[in-house]
């Protein structure tokens, strides 16, 4: 364990939507930050924007930082000495602030003149170049005055910082302007909240998203103008997707819980996440949170923008359903690291562990009542070994739980209606209900005799029989198939094909 002296971090989300995977990248490198140097990691809830906030939200981001497996220190349900840990409860403390600094000289009120109204492309194009103020354009509609700092007390100079990850940063002075704090209504802004929050709760290291180094050199003077020490800045690359596009809720699947409902698991998005823009300084790509503790440092934090990429065909429809959503991510997911990555942690798993993952998503396709335990798990297993989500092993393993309705018409005609398929069913079928052991093994011994004897190929043997019990050409081994489905339903399932009269 490093020694940086008392390090405190934070995590500081608004609840106005769903927990973003850029925000939880951000968060786990917070974790771990703290974890490595025995500190304190604080979930904050930015929740001034009373117009956004939902209650919902807050929910989602305390059971997604679970899920994800990152307890806080100080925080929403474990409290602190640094509380309370809404901003919404902490209005009093900020108009206090405020109030200081209007009676020393660094605040005013004023009614700002209203900029000229640009077009969207110009505001975006101001807003990726960080010279656009949000909450100065917002405060110049209003007919009251706003509060604003006053970012240079003297004659204006740059704003030089280093940051751990970006080392020296300079801001013009020409670019660092006056800007409101405290709206007409006395509601904070995030700008002033944060540094407030930030000075209370001690927090030794910022460490956030790139997307906040245009606000850095404000809130550093408001630092100086509380006359309170800098903590440590570390902003963090953006995150890119397949197209080079920074991730963006209107065309790719940033909600944790779309990931999460594919049936990827948390310790493994928890590593692909981690690797978005770090790296252990060796090669490794699975690693134990233990692991990436120990190995976790800002230096290693690459410059150049994460890439996170899926196998997407088309960009996900804006505000798509969750099933429609979940379902694109599913068609998107094949082939790409997050899906190699899950894979892994999926065959690791211990049965039990297994079925417990899996269960919810094998209740959402199949009734598994009546269905006997040791089925379950031994159908999982099966799978295991070649499953890359809980979803896609939930899909997989169908046949054990519930019967073909239909035979698929091409493997009727190229099994069981050719080379005397339904004869070579039959024989099998007689060679099954005389088993006594249905153990895997037994089985396979007995259909390799029963091959021997007669003198034919294992194929034309097996695939008849896995026609009749998975409805197609493909399954499992096909003594691990019966041996799972038991013998009752096995010869049930071979029974059915016959009554279809297909000769």
């Amino acid at each position: 364990m490093s020694d940086l002296g008392n390090v405190r971090v934070r995590f500081a989300p608004s609840p106005t939507g769903y927990l973003h995977v850029g925000g939880v990248r951000t968060a786990i490198f917070n974790y771990l930050f703290a974890r490595k140097h025995g500190g304190t990691f604080i979930l904050r809830i930015d929740d001034t924007d009373v117009k956004r906030h939902h209650d919902e939200a807050v929910e989602v981001i305390l059971n997604g930082m679970k899920w994800v497996g990152m307890e806080w220190d100080e925080g929403p349900g474990k409290g602190g000495a640094y509380g309370p840990y809404y901003q919404s409860e902490r209005f009093d403390r900020y108009r206090e602030v405020a109030e200081q600094l209007e009676k020393s000289g660094r605040a005013y009120w004023a009614k700002k003149e209203a900029p000229k109204e640009l077009p969207a492309w110009k505001v975006e194009k101001l807003k990726k170049a960080g010279k656009w103020d949000e909450e100065r354009a917002e405060a110049a509609t209003d007919p009251e005055p706003a509060l604003y700092f006053k970012i240079h007390p003297g004659e204006p100079q740059d704003v030089v910082f280093q940051d751990a990850v970006w080392k020296e940063y300079r801001r013009p002075a020409d670019l660092v302007d006056d800007y409101v704090i405290l709206r007409s209504n006395k509601v904070p802004t995030y700008n002033f909240a944060t540094v407030v929050d930030d000075i209370d709760m001690k927090i030794s290291h910022v460490i956030r998203g790139e997307d906040h180094l245009a606000n850095t050199p404000k809130q550093i003077r408001l630092f100086e103008a509380l006359g309170a020490p800098l903590p440590v800045f570390a902003h963090l690359p953006m995150i890119h997707n397949d197209k080079a596009q920074k991730i963006s809720k209107r065309r790719d699947p940033v909600a944790v819980t779309l990931y999460k409902d594919c049936g990827v698991l948390p310790e493994a998005l928890f590593n692909f996440l981690t690797l978005l823009g770090w790296s252990p300084g060796d090669d490794r790509e699975l690693l134990t949170k233990e692991e990436m503790i120990e190995a976790f440092s800002l230096d290693r934090i690459k410059l150049a923008p994460a890439q996170f990429h899926l196998n997407r065909k088309q960009d996900m429809t804006p505000d798509a359903e969750a099933g429609a959503a979940v379902a694109w991510l599913l068609e998107a997911l094949p082939g790409t690291k997050l899906e190699w990555m899950n894979g892994e942690y999926l065959k690791k798993l211990a049965p039990a562990e297994l079925v417990a993952r899996a269960r919810p998503f094998l209740e959402k396709r199949y009734d598994l009542s009546g269905v006997p335990a040791e089925r379950i798990e031994a159908a999982l297993k099966i799978e295991q070994e070649r499953a890359r989500t809980l979803a896609g092993l939930a899909e997989n393993v169908g046949m054990f739980f519930a019967a073909p309705k239909e035979l698929a018409p091409k493997a009727v005609q190229k099994v069981l209606l050719k080379n005397d398929g339904l004869l070579r069913l039959k024989e099998a079928r007689e060679v099954l209900a005389a088993q006594g052991d249905w153990s895997a093994p037994a089985l396979e011994a007995a259909l390799a005799a029963h091959v021997e004897k007669n003198a034919l190929k294992f194929g034309h043997v097996a695939q008849p029989i896995r026609v009749a019990l998975s409805g197609d050409t493909v399954s499992p081994p096909i003594h691990d198939t019966l041996n799972v489905l038991g013998k009752d339903e096995s010869l049930r399932r071979i029974d059915a094909v016959f009554a279809k009269n297909l000769a």
